[in-house]
């Protein structure tokens, strides 16, 4: 659980709620009003911890709080929230406290509130320090732009996203010409997507689908920018150089085909398909032998696979001089 996270249990007969904490507190997963007043309601409201033990010295009163084995304190908003759910069958002393109170001798603490009931919530040491010196509420406030931001940006994407179905290349799917409407919709969705890049720039998903966009539009420069934006963010996906490699392909850069190609398979190394591509393109570069090491060890991998052994057949073939050596638009055909 983290900062400001609340929670739910299955929900069993008890007498929830019996006071405006507690009402505060059922309203506060879903209302960030009914949030800012449930915590200035936990400062000021009773709250009731079990002790062990009650003695008198000094006319002072030591506390030994009961702590679950985690170390936690189970702290509660009522006195009867400690028998939801007949947990707890008969309580030891409770001692009832300002929360304010409470949280300031218990210095450091974590607190599960109303660990047995429909409604509670982990308290942890950062919350409590945030609440005791006010700051929580601007940290509510922070909550509640972020949560409205992403859920703009999952409107936004989720638009991009129905704008290209059926339009985009993907899995092998190979779909007719583009009309003038088509067009228009992969537009709209490059606009949705870069909208998404203002307010998450670090959005990789965002950076490929855009590519997609202009990968279909034959816009390749712009579709390769995009795929190496998303290459710099993301470092593990292994289809982001894949598509890389082939927009290269298409601007016939070499080079850069066959870095893309290897990064590939860097991040997936025993994928023979990614080594079929790689030996294509290895073979347009003049690099025959390394094409043909990479054909076998896809070949290796997968012995029935029909596209990589047409692979080797053209390897072998231009090798041996009996093939013309395939060139950028053979592979992209």
């Amino acid at each position: 659980m983290g900062l400001l996270d609340f929670f739910k249990k299955k929900k069993t007969y008890s007498t929830f709620p019996e006071n405006e904490l507690e009402k505060c507190l059922m309203k506060a997963a879903s209302d960030v009003n009914a949030k800012k007043e449930f915590y200035q309601k936990l400062l000021w409201n009773q709250l009731y911890v079990q002790n062990k033990e009650c003695s008198e010295s000094d006319d002072e009163t030591t506390l030994n709080i009961v702590t679950f084995e985690n170390g936690y304190i189970p702290v509660f908003t009522s006195a009867n929230r400690i028998f939801d759910k007949d947990v707890v069958k008969e309580s030891k002393s409770l001692v009832s406290m300002k929360g304010q109170d409470l949280f300031a001798v218990t210095n450091g603490a974590t607190f599960v509130l109303n660990p047995y009931s429909e409604y509670g919530k982990e308290l942890i040491p950062e919350e409590i320090e945030a609440l005791m010196d006010g700051t929580i509420f601007d940290k509510i406030d922070e909550e509640e732009v972020e949560n409205k931001k992403y859920q703009e940006f999952d409107e936004i994407f989720d638009k991009a996203i129905d704008k290209q179905k059926g339009l985009i290349l993907l899995d092998g799917y190979r779909s007719k010409p583009l009309g003038t409407d088509d067009k228009l919709k992969l537009e709209e969705s490059i606009e949705n997507f870069k909208k998404c890049l203002q307010i998450v720039p670090a959005h990789w998903q965002s950076m490929v689908m855009i590519a997609k966009s202009y990968q279909r539009l034959e816009r390749h420069t712009e579709a390769f920018e995009y795929l190496e934006q998303a290459f710099n963010t993301e470092s593990e996906n292994h289809t982001i150089p894949m598509e890389a490699s082939l927009e290269a392909m298409h601007l016939k850069d070499i080079d850069k085909a066959l870095f893309y190609s290897e990064e590939s398979l860097k991040r997936k190394p025993d994928d023979f398909v990614l080594m079929g591509n790689y030996a294509m393109n290895l073979l347009i570069a003049n690099k025959d032998d390394e094409a043909k090491e990479m054909i076998e060890k896809a070949i290796k991998i997968n012995p029935n696979d029909k596209v990589n052994r047409n692979i080797r057949s053209i390897v072998s073939d231009v090798i041996a001089g009996e093939r013309k050596r395939p060139t950028f638009e053979d592979t992209i055909r």
